[in-house]
């Protein structure tokens, strides 16, 4: 009986030693974060959808829709992004007495959109 791996990606089992197989191997249930397996892809695939809504949500730009949401038009600029996060920075940073939970929101949310926003043209 021939080797078989269930592929994440597609749904389907795969025979080991195939094209297919090689390419789709990080898929398979054994391919964990240690091998930028599923669960990194899936938290990519997150990030550049999900993550970045939440993130502009957290900073204050709850009427602001970018789709798709990382090459999309729409995106605030730089300066107001960064300005928005400084403003809610001084009043949750816990060092002025404000919520270290708050803190670590606002701290993923500039990284998410400073990862993700697009280069100006």
């Amino acid at each position: 009986m021939e080797e078989r791996f269930f592929c994440f990606a597609c749904g389907r089992d795969h025979r080991i030693g195939t094209a297919i197989a090689r390419d789709h191997k990080r898929y398979s249930i054994e391919g964990g974060h240690e091998s930028g397996g599923i669960f990194s892809d899936l938290r990519e695939f997150y990030l550049q959808t999900k993550g970045i809504d939440a993130a502009f949500r957290i900073l204050g730009f709850e009427d602001v829709r970018v789709h798709p949401p990382r090459f999309g038009r729409g995106w605030p600029s730089r300066a107001a992004i960064e300005g928005a996060y400084r403003e809610r920075a001084r009043r949750h940073h816990p060092d002025a007495g404000g919520d270290p939970g708050e803190f670590r929101k606002l701290q993923w949310a500039i990284e998410v959109l400073r990862r993700y926003r697009p280069p100006d043209p």
